[in-house]
């Protein structure tokens, strides 16, 4: 399945509110079947850039989070977030949610999971 998607990446023009100094912020982009997601995700240029595997498990790891919550209160109570933060964290876990489910389909979404296991994810 991860052979059916192909993958980009460039530097943001914004390098505002990163999570550390370390960090670089970049625009992300899958493709698959004629559809894609750009979406932001950070890193540690020093260390790494931004590939297809580190990426899809970002995104799945967001949206299983928001798969698993009933709603904000229970998002925000599960990963200890204060309600400002956890409203902004909860969107950003929807938004990923729709756009993997918009992509890819459950099984499609479970044979990404599995192959990224196989890679140590």
């Amino acid at each position: 399945m991860l052979n059916k998607i192909k993958f980009s990446y460039r530097e943001a023009d914004n390098q505002t509110g990163l999570f550390t100094p370390y960090h670089t912020l970049y625009k992300c982009k899958i493709k698959v079947d004629g559809l894609q997601y750009t979406f932001p995700f950070q890193c540690n240029a020093t260390h790494t850039t931004p590939n297809l595997l580190m990426c899809l498990d970002a995104l799945l790891m967001d949206a299983y989070a928001y798969d698993e919550c009933h709603d904000v209160v229970d998002f925000c109570q599960t990963f200890g977030y204060n309600n400002a933060n956890g409203i902004k964290a909860y969107k950003g876990c929807k938004k990923n949610y729709k756009a993997l489910h918009r992509l890819f389909s459950s099984e499609e979404l479970e044979m990404i999971r599995k192959e990224l296991e196989e890679e140590g994810f």
